[in-house]
């Protein structure tokens, strides 16, 4: 960074307090007397201050459009640069010599500003590929004016980020009386709260006793949510998952099967299948047995004829 954009920050930094010092004499005299003209002188001391601070919502992946808007025509200003507040990192660099600062990597072809409308005193700036990482950031616009003119504007303005969950997945665990839900891919940590309702009232009942944990993911700084809730004595669940900074919700429900009734059916089944399968032995033990019979019966019958036919010899 060279040592005169440094030398415009010191001074840019030195007048927003004696702006600031200014204002509060205006202060001061307006409540010292409170007719017409104070009020008067109040209002016009308000501008030396400059815009107040603006707060932006911004969705992960997506882009933020960084308003400001001067008051004077391009004509009369000599430079200008967006910079993130408590660094020196450079979002943008203008000066109307043609010399620019380099900005910072992490904003490298992320930044977009409308050349066409600096003219109209338009010098916002569009940041592009928003990640969580610029949450709670606040950018300034730092502009100066010809040499007639001091540095006697900012723009101010701080990004909230958020990103909505994504991929709700609720199962139940017979087993466990328990069901569990599950979301990714949001910001910031979601509210998790569970309705059901009641087996034998029918009433919806707001759920406790929820244990609910968060994962962050190591890159991408997104959390993934799962909770986990008793569904004893419910006759269906439903789990709601709540982005409180960009006020969505997801949700889902599911309908909860008595306990045992699986295991019931299977018991049935091969109860049955036992008792056919003693049935079809018994049948052919018994024909068996008839046949075994019935050529002992033939034996017997057989055995007198050829007696006789031995005494005739």
């Amino acid at each position: 960074m060279n040592q005169k954009l440094k030398d415009l920050r010191v001074k840019g930094r030195s007048q927003r307090s004696q702006s600031g010092e200014n204002c509060c004499l205006c202060v001061k005299y307006f409540c010292s007397d409170m007719s017409s003209s104070s009020l008067l002188i109040l209002l016009l001391c308000a501008p030396i201050v400059g815009q107040i601070s603006a707060l932006l919502n911004a969705t992960v992946g997506g882009s933020v459009l960084i308003p400001c808007s001067l008051p004077v025509n391009s004509t009369s200003i000599k430079w200008f640069y967006w910079q993130e507040h408590g660094s020196e990192k450079l979002l943008f660099h203008w000066d109307k010599s043609g010399e620019t600062q380099p900005v910072a990597d992490e904003y490298s072809n992320r930044c977009q500003v409308f050349n066409t409308e600096f003219s109209s005193g338009n010098i916002s700036i569009k940041l592009n590929n928003v990640s969580v990482g610029d949450d709670q950031k606040t950018f300034l616009a730092f502009v100066g004016f010809d040499s007639t003119k001091r540095l006697d504007h900012q723009c101010e303005s701080s990004l909230q980020v958020s990103a909505a969950y994504q991929d709700l997945n609720l199962t139940i665990n017979s087993t466990l009386n328990s069901a569990t839900c599950t979301a990714h891919g949001g910001y910031p940590k979601p509210e998790v709260k569970w309705t059901g309702q009641n087996k034998s009232s029918g009433e919806q009942l707001k759920l406790k006793d929820a244990q609910t944990s968060h994962q962050q993911h190591p890159t991408k700084k997104t959390f993934s949510v799962t909770s986990t809730v008793s569904v004893k004595e419910l006759q269906s669940v439903t789990c709601h998952v709540y982005n409180p900074r960009s006020k969505q919700q997801i949700e889902d429900t599911a309908v909860i099967d008595a306990p045992g009734e699986a295991h019931l059916t299977d018991h049935s089944t091969i109860v049955v299948s036992t008792i056919s399968t003693i049935g079809v032995f018994a049948v052919l033990s018994f024909l068996v047995y008839f046949l075994y019979r019935k050529c002992q019966d033939s034996n017997q019958r057989l055995q007198p004829v050829e007696n006789e036919e031995d005494s005739r010899l």
